[in-house]
């Protein structure tokens, strides 16, 4: 008997309107079965037949399982379709509620994981997109084709304000575009929030009087409402509009509060993905790629979308998929894992960044993955430097002009002496051995993609 009384499953071809979903999902009961529970449970169903049912519910408003992909009798990739009048169309939390609500605590459930999702232009009209797009980004730096490169402060907490401003002062000095608080540093006690952020701009703008190098530093805000309107408005103050946000522990509510007072202001914002792990990794939860359309749609700048040959857990493949996300208008589907998918002429691209367990080294294995639209941040990377931390961010920034000059890191570390120091202290991970890697995790996703489950790391062989 199907689920609750009522057959989900339908050959349907979804409409330009429809929200659509594809989980992965693994249970007690037959696959069918749990396909149509998720279907029932995120829509107008429940466990039995309503006596209170009517046809225009059932036939205008039910979600829809138009492909199903069975691995084993338990388990299997769902696709669902959701007419747009199921949802309250301008609201965003209810809409969360019904395709990622109850269905992650029927008991029936092993694993489940929504991985990607489509979310129609109709509703994405709604927004406006990032104020400060690449564009506007790679202006303020006064940039055209080499990748950014910035760090974050390290250790994370600990330094005083003026000792954190020095070490950031000192990477703007070495070269580096971009200088970023750390996701758990705010306003410490021995790092208080004004007076670190104020040394710092000092720093900056002294540094573009001198140079005429544009530079970027994302103060973070993060913190319950009314303290996050005094630092936007101290910034305001200070004409200093750009801020960093860490966008997944905040919850939607606060973030898209936050972002429209950000646009009002018109903010430079970065978004750290700190707290998302607990949810895109492993058999329960949603993908990255599902709260990465959210962030882009909002309106955030830039956004940490992982390396794949960093300390980050996500293979190359996975992570050029994150990048095409933020930068591309149309997205292509790689089926199961991730839907076909278009953007809004409103939600322009955003800066991808790269970060975590990075270093000099790395940046040609990063441009497979991304090309030359990312922002490498190496924190370790560059304050590990042998000649410390101006060493570390002049050799960071000769491995970006490299990529952008389309020459090696080996031959540039010939005329520089601190990026040939990072080279013999880290490494060296060059583009032909990461571009064999993703051609053959492309192949191997291409012949297994419905063969593993979820586990995308398995199917392109990591593991």
């Amino acid at each position: 008997m199907a689920y609750g009384g009522y057959s989900y499953i339908e050959k349907y071809t979804p409409q330009k309107d429809d929200f659509v979903t594809v989980l992965w999902v693994k249970g007690d009961a037959p696959f069918n079965t749990l396909a149509e529970g998720l279907a029932a449970e995120s829509s107008v169903g429940t466990w039995t037949k309503l006596t209170t049912m009517k046809d225009n519910v059932w036939k205008n408003l039910r979600a829809r399982v138009f492909k199903t992909v069975k691995i084993t009798k338990n388990s299997g990739f769902v696709y669902i379709a959701y007419p747009y009048d199921h949802f309250d169309s301008k609201n965003i939390l209810q809409i969360l509620a019904s395709i990622r609500g109850n269905i992650y605590g029927l008991k029936e459930i092993r694993e489940l994981k929504l991985l990607d999702w489509k979310i129609p232009e109709k509703f994405q009209r709604q927004f406006s997109g990032p104020k400060f797009s690449i564009k506007e980004i790679r202006k303020i730096v006064g940039t055209k084709k080499r990748p950014h490169v910035g760090t974050i402060v390290k250790p994370k907490v600990g330094l005083s304000a003026k000792e954190w401003a020095k070490v950031a002062e000192n990477a703007f000095l070495g070269g580096l575009d971009m200088v970023k608080d750390d996701e758990n540093l705010v306003d410490q006690k021995f790092c208080r929030w004004e007076d670190r952020a104020h040394r710092t701009i000092e720093a900056a703008e002294s540094i573009k009087s001198e140079t005429g190098d544009g530079k970027i530093y994302v103060p973070n805000i993060t913190d319950f409402m009314p303290n996050m309107l005094e630092r936007i408005d101290w910034l305001v103050d200070h004409d200093w509009r750009m801020c960093m946000i860490d966008v997944y522990v905040m919850g939607l509510t606060g973030l898209k509060e936050v972002i429209d007072e950000l646009h009002k202001k018109k903010f430079l914002i970065h978004a750290h993905r700190a707290g998302h792990g607990a949810e895109t990794r492993g058999a329960w939860g949603v993908g990255y790629a599902f709260w990465e359309k959210i962030y882009r749609l909002f309106g955030v700048s830039s956004l940490h979308t992982g390396t794949g040959v960093g300390k980050m857990e996500g293979s190359e493949f996975e992570i050029q998929k994150y990048a095409e996300i933020a930068t591309a208008t149309n997205i292509k589907k790689d089926s199961p894992f991730f839907l076909d998918f278009k953007w809004h002429k409103n939600i322009r691209p955003i800066m991808p960044v790269a970060s975590g367990g990075l270093h000099s080294g790395l940046m040609e294995g990063l441009s497979e993955i991304y090309g030359t639209e990312f922002t490498a941040m190496a924190g370790g990377g560059v304050h590990g430097h042998p000649e410390g931390t101006i060493g570390g961010a002049r050799g960071h920034r000769a491995a970006s002009e490299a990529i952008g000059e389309g020459v090696s890191l080996y031959d540039k570390a010939k005329e520089v002496r601190q990026l040939k120091q990072a080279l013999d202290k880290w490494g060296y991970v060059t583009r032909k051995e990461t571009k064999k890697r993703l051609a053959q995790q492309k192949a191997k996703f291409k012949k297994n993609s419905h063969k593993f489950g979820y586990n995308l790391d398995k199917v392109v062989g990591l593991h």
